[in-house]
């Protein structure tokens, strides 16, 4: 399904002032682009699966606090970037307390790598959509495109 920006903004005010009506609409139109954003920020099918479902019901709970004079999209996809960059950092803690040695050899090299893998994913994910979105994103992830 194509998102149509002022049917997705027209229909995220009605979900906003309780209108339980628009509630599939708005499911349906934002679905198809938070997944596609998950999965790329998230690296495979099934990671960007489980982090689109989690984005969409933090979207959908956290619709009364959408601010209706912006566009609804950015506003959508900012919560799920924001929910894979929370995927993505406790993986990060998972493996730095996994069953491995207290102290690093790598130099680091391996949350390098990662920074590099999210901001390459987050550029990849850039090109697909519109300036807004762009900027939305550009917002999010501005710590991981500057150096520590």
């Amino acid at each position: 399904m194509t998102v149509v920006p002022d049917s997705l903004d027209v229909l995220l005010a009605r979900l906003a002032n309780g209108d339980r009506a628009a509630f599939t609409p708005v499911f349906q139109q934002l679905w198809e682009p938070t997944l596609r954003l998950c999965t790329r920020l998230m690296g495979s099918d099934a990671d960007g699966a489980d982090a689109a479902q989690t984005a969409m019901v933090k979207i959908l709970e956290r619709a009364n606090a959408y601010d209706r004079s912006r566009p609804a999209l950015p506003w959508a996809l900012g919560i799920a970037s924001w929910e894979c960059r929370t995927l993505l950092t406790k993986r990060s803690r998972r493996n730095e307390t996994a069953a491995t040695p207290a102290v690093s050899d790598d130099g680091g090299a391996v949350e390098e790598q990662e920074r590099r893998l999210l901001l390459e994913a987050a550029m990849t994910a850039m090109g697909t959509l519109s300036e807004a979105d762009q900027q939305t994103l550009l917002a999010t992830f501005w710590e991981y495109a500057t150096p520590v």
